[in-house]
C-alpha cells in the first residue's frame, strides 16, 4: 500500500519530475489537482442554479445544459462563453498543472514551455473566477425566484484549488530553479 500511495503522490520512480522534490505539504498537489478535477465535473455536470428569465433561460440548469440550451436557441455566443470561461480554461489549466507534476521532467525543452503555459493559466484563472462572481450577481439581482444548488460551490471549490495548485506549483518551480543555480 506505501508504494502505492508514494507513486500516487510523486509518480514513477524513474522521472525526475517536480513531484520528486515536492517535501511537506506541497507533496499533497498532485492529490489536489485530481480533486480539483473531480469537483470540476461535478460542478459543469449538476445543476447549477434554477432561474426565471436569466438570460432567456427558464428552469433549473446546469453549465452543460444552459450552454446546450443556448446553442439551440440560437444563441451561439453565450454557450461558447460559458464553454470557454467554464470548461475550457479551468481544463487547460488542470491539465497543466498535472503535466508539470507527474508527466514532464525538470531538464527537457518542453519543461519551460509548460511553465509559462502554467504562468498563463494563473492569469486566465482570474477571468473565469470574476465571471463566476458576476454570474452570481447577476442571477441574484435579475431574479427573485433565482436558486443557486450545491454544483455552484463545487465550481468554486474547484477554482480555489486550481489557484492554490498552480501558486504552490510556482512556488516549488522557483525554488528548484533558485537551488540549481547555487550549485
Amino acid at each position: 500500500m506505501q508504494q502505492f500511495m508514494e507513486r500516487f503522490l510523486v509518480g514513477r520512480a524513474d522521472r525526475q519530475t517536480i513531484a520528486k522534490h515536492a517535501t511537506g505539504k506541497d507533496r499533497f498537489i498532485g492529490v489536489l489537482t485530481i480533486l480539483s478535477a473531480a469537483l470540476l465535473g461535478m460542478g459543469v455536470a449538476s445543476p447549477i442554479m434554477t432561474v426565471d428569465g436569466f438570460f432567456g433561460l427558464t428552469g433549473q440548469y446546469s453549465l452543460f445544459t444552459a450552454a446546450l440550451a443556448y446553442m439551440k436557441a440560437g444563441q451561439g455566443a453565450y454557450a461558447m462563453g460559458i464553454a470557454l470561461l467554464f470548461g475550457a480554461v479551468p481544463v487547460f489549466s488542470i491539465a497543466t498543472v498535472f503535466d508539470l507534476w507527474y508527466k514532464y521532467q525538470l531538464h527537457e525543452e518542453k519543461t519551460e514551455r509548460v511553465i509559462s503555459r502554467a504562468h498563463m493559466c494563473g492569469k486566465l484563472w482570474f477571468f473565469v473566477v470574476l465571471a463566476m462572481a458576476a454570474l452570481i450577481y447577476y442571477a441574484k439581482t435579475s431574479s427573485t425566484s433565482a436558486e443557486i444548488h450545491l454544483a455552484l460551490y463545487y465550481l468554486l471549490i474547484s477554482m480555489i484549488l486550481q489557484k492554490l495548485t498552480l501558486t504552490r506549483l510556482g512556488g516549488l518551480l522557483s525554488s528548484i530553479r533558485y537551488v540549481e543555480e547555487d550549485d
